[in-house]
């Protein structure tokens, strides 16, 4: 009985001495914070000499993804070394709504790291249709992107593209967004035919039947 007692004893002082070790001795700080990811100056949510087993890193990356450009953000702690890494996603500019950078999700981008490239304007009747174009917008290939201009949104659900080819302004009416990649293969296939150089309005909405002005 007096050598268990003696175990549990030994069990609660080492627990104890943890403990401290880890939430009140100067061992296992912060020695260094690494962030990733992006060039911008962000807010110190850690600081050097705090004590690693009271950072919450579940609590430091909500922090940080609180911020309009940051998309997503991970942390970890490395209690060998005492660094804390924060590996920052980025969200990506794809169109200008309302005279405000957004996102594939719609979400406003007010920080840049630099002046972006031209993006295409959305035309839309609420913040809703908005965000299904941006949508849109991210999952057309780079070369139609490169040349898009504005997209409007309709409240029938239905797009309507404008285009700068060659220096030459095409509008295109797209229909709903679906057969996507077939309406860009038509897209593509209709401006290399030589009879169509001087085209300025294309119909996609049928890509089966399309439609050339």
């Amino acid at each position: 009985m007096k050598k268990r007692r003696l175990i549990a004893i030994a069990v609660v002082l080492i627990l104890a001495g943890s403990s401290y070790a880890l939430g009140w001795s100067t061992l296992f700080t912060v020695s260094a914070v690494e962030i990733q990811g992006t060039s911008l100056q962000l807010p110190n949510f850690v600081n050097i000499g705090e004590k690693l087993a009271r950072i919450e890193p579940r609590v430091v990356a909500e922090k940080y993804e609180g911020i309009d450009f940051v998309e997503s953000a991970k942390v970890s702690r490395d209690w060998r070394t005492g660094k804390v890494r924060i590996q920052i996603t980025s969200r990506i500019p794809v169109a200008v709504f309302n005279g405000q950078i957004i996102d594939k999700s719609g979400k406003a981008i007010t920080t840049q790291p630099s002046a972006p490239k031209p993006l295409p304007t959305i035309q839309a009747a609420t913040t809703k249709e908005a965000a299904a174009g941006a949508k849109f917008i991210s999952k057309l290939p780079e070369e139609l992107k490169v040349v898009l201009l504005t997209v409007k949104v309709n409240p029938s659900g239905s797009y309507e593209l404008e285009i700068n080819y060659g220096q030459r302004l095409i509008q295109i009416r797209w229909g709903t967004p679906t057969e996507n990649t077939l309406k860009v293969a038509v897209y593509k296939a209709l401006l290399e035919r030589a009879e169509n150089s001087k085209v300025v309005r294309i119909d996609l909405s049928a890509p089966h039947a399309p439609i050339v002005e």
